[in-house]
């Protein structure tokens, strides 16, 4: 393989945190992918941001539609993802998994087209934890991805830009009209949490995707959707795909977000045990033996993006000598 991008989701916690939990932690196959190559900090990315680039778009929510089944044209479109917003004090923090079925989905969709029907609005659930919303007229907004606000309190991640208070109010119209709604009250009854907001984002219009990649893996929500539009090969593990004919790659890994964003420390310690077995491993023992001619591991969280670029040659380069992961995290 000529070149792998890893993607990793929150390996740098907060520096008093990652100094604590990576106690003890034995990380070899990371620490020298992390030492001896090209260290850069850049502003902070969303994982989904870095997909959409290496597929060629800027939009996320027309090609997930076209994934999904949807006929999507030139028309604009946003995820409209369902969302219980639990209300804890002053916050009004994101439940994603709010197990909706299609059933409801469909009821909820019936609602929200009869309200917005005037408005150039139009819902579709193409998958019960899937919905859509074609926008006749989109504007000027900078809307977050869904995995940058789970467990998060929205307020710091409202739309921004010109047009961006044009759909807070939309947002705020969904929220009174899901309130109260038949399928709530069902839903509550049977001790289920609310579907009480939608989260938009990856607003655009499709365009033909542009790629270099001829390998994706790993557990990002939108990699399978992107792979299964290009007809990319999807490697059950990332052992396989570096011993494969791929010379691109890219790999996305985000348990460890999951873990610390339930705020479990010891899974985030377990998680990364496991990827420093199944991915670091891999990634260094091909990279050394020739078998990978380049990696970039891109660290992703809400403070910044580290990315970490290496060649073969950099295997030998021993006085870089590797360095705890609280190192890089300040």
């Amino acid at each position: 393989m000529k070149h792998l991008h890893w993607i990793i989701a929150d390996l740098f916690l907060p520096p008093h945190v990652l100094l604590q939990v990576s106690v003890d932690l034995q990380l070899p196959y990371l620490q020298k992918l992390l030492a001896r190559g090209k260290h850069n900090i850049l502003p902070a990315r969303a994982q989904e941001d870095l997909l959409c680039e290496a597929f060629g778009t800027n939009a996320a929510a027309p090609l997930r539609a076209q994934a999904d089944g949807l006929s999507v044209q030139q028309f604009n479109w946003l995820c409209a993802d369902p969302v219980d917003l639990q209300l804890q004090q002053s916050q009004a923090i994101l439940q994603a998994n709010v197990a909706c079925s299609e059933a409801e989905a469909v009821a909820l969709c019936v609602s929200l087209n009869a309200h917005f029907n005037q408005d150039g609005l139009t819902f579709f659930a193409a998958h019960p934890q899937r919905w859509y919303v074609r926008v006749e007229v989109l504007g000027e907004v900078l809307m977050h991805p869904i995995s940058s606000v789970m467990q998060r309190d929205v307020k710091a991640y409202l739309p921004q830009g010109a047009d961006a208070l044009r759909w807070q109010k939309v947002v705020n119209e969904v929220q009174m009209l899901l309130h109260g709604h038949a399928v709530n009250v069902a839903r509550e009854s049977n001790g289920l949490p609310p579907i009480n907001s939608l989260w938009l984002w990856g607003g655009g219009t499709a365009n033909p995707l542009n790629s270099v990649l001829d390998a994706v893996g790993g557990d990002m929500n939108l990699s399978a959707a992107f792979a299964q539009l290009t007809q990319v090969v999807q490697p059950p593990s990332l052992v396989k795909m570096l011993g494969g004919q791929a010379q691109q790659g890219l790999w996305g890994t985000t348990t460890l977000s999951e873990a610390w964003r339930n705020d479990d420390l010891y899974a985030w310690r377990e998680r990364l045990k496991v990827i420093e077995n199944e991915m670091a491993r891999p990634i260094w023992e091909a990279l050394c033996a020739g078998n990978l001619a380049s990696v970039t591991v891109s660290a992703v969280d809400d403070s910044a993006l580290r990315t970490f670029e290496l060649q073969r040659s950099d295997c030998w380069k021993l006085w870089r000598r590797a360095k705890p992961l609280a190192h890089y995290a300040v």
